[in-house]
């Protein structure tokens, strides 16, 4: 069986779910573990449970991939008085990465909300809270004889932008300079190139061409753009086809998603259900917008007593899936993306739902 880095697994996953998505409150990436080693099993699960790392050890994983961060605030302390702790050193112990990524990819593109929305009839929908990166313009300048360079690194750092790669600009100009203490004025032909992408890429590209460019000191720009771009957000929100009553959309929902109780809260259950809003784990604080976008009925999960009340007061009929059924199925992506490594093992393990209905 080939092995694979997990640099590279991590690699695939950041450009389909990238980091900076992630909500501030978040925290994404790799864990626990390191990046140049070699990984030839693969656990999904959604969280990282004792029993969940348990497992793993058994079965000689090397990477726990989950949706929930095992580790959300800065550590005092590694030790096993605490269950963080126990787990912690459980994966180190035993040579277990852990990886996990949340609002990335519940937000991304081709994210958890999206999936959801697609199986849920949303064929075409609309972002509720739109995610504008934070993205940056670099120009620098070098002499010809070196442009090429210049080029190549462009494409190593993979500098995108809306779904293009490696794109840069080019235009020739004249660099004049004076040598202290020297009357002679200095020419020399250069190329200035220019690039949008990313902030973290493009940083880590002009450090990439500072190592290869001649001068000691470097003749560049670089800022911060006004350009609005967006590569996904959190929740989704979109028109059914064919209008349903309230009462056979919760049908509906139960034989797509596997559920077998829904929470609901609605006063007519045979109000027309037209505009659907829809955000996996906790969505409640998006309800004013939600509102104002005129959905029907909203699907998110851990709704509270006092949300629900304010929500039959204004109108708004909502559904609760519950945190863990909105969410457990976030393996079908990750597997989706990893399917090009096909040396790699995969295996799904969730805990049960906490909540249990009688």
């Amino acid at each position: 069986m080939g092995l694979v880095r997990l640099s590279e697994i991590i690699k695939k996953l950041e450009k389909a779910f990238p980091k900076d998505m992630a909500e501030s409150w978040d925290n994404v990436g790799l864990l626990v573990g390191e990046r140049n080693r070699d990984i030839k099993k693969i656990q999904i699960s959604l969280d990282a449970t004792e029993r969940v790392i348990e497992e793993a050890a058994k079965n000689k994983v090397d990477l726990i991939v989950t949706h929930h961060p095992l580790i959300f605030s800065p550590l005092k302390t590694v030790t096993d008085s605490s269950l963080l702790g126990k787990k912690i050193i459980k994966l180190i112990k035993n040579d277990i990465a852990l990886y996990s990524m949340h609002t990335n990819l519940d937000s991304a593109e081709n994210g958890l909300n999206r999936y959801i929305a697609e199986l849920l009839g949303g064929k075409e929908s609309k972002i509720i809270a739109e995610h504008h990166r934070d993205i940056y313009k670099l120009a620098v300048y070098v002499p010809k004889e070196n442009y090429q360079d210049v080029l190549k690194k462009i494409q190593e750092t993979e500098v995108s932008l809306e779904g293009y790669e490696g794109v840069s600009y080019s235009t020739e100009c004249v660099e004049r300079y004076k040598v202290s203490g020297e009357d002679n004025i200095y020419m020399v032909d250069n190329i200035k190139v220019e690039v949008i992408g990313e902030k973290v890429k493009i940083f880590r590209l002009l450090n990439e061409i500072r190592r290869i460019h001649p001068y000691d000191e470097v003749a560049y720009e670089i800022f911060s753009i006004e350009n609005k771009y967006t590569d996904g957000g959190i929740g989704r929100f979109f028109s059914l086809e064919n209008p349903v009553l309230f009462k056979e959309y919760v049908n509906f929902i139960k034989e797509k998603l596997s559920i077998e109780n829904l929470r609901i809260v609605a006063e007519n259950e045979d109000k027309i259900v037209k505009k659907v809003a829809v955000v996996n784990g906790s969505g409640m604080s998006f309800f004013k917008k939600i509102k104002k976008l005129g959905a029907d009925v909203f699907i998110t999960g851990d709704i509270k007593y006092h949300e629900a009340l304010d929500a039959t007061e204004e109108g708004l009929d909502l559904i609760d899936l519950g945190h863990y059924e909105s969410e457990h199925f976030f393996n079908h992506l990750v597997t989706r993306e990893l399917a090009e490594f096909t040396d790699v093992e995969i295996d799904v393990l969730n805990e049960k739902p906490v909540f249990k209905y009688r």
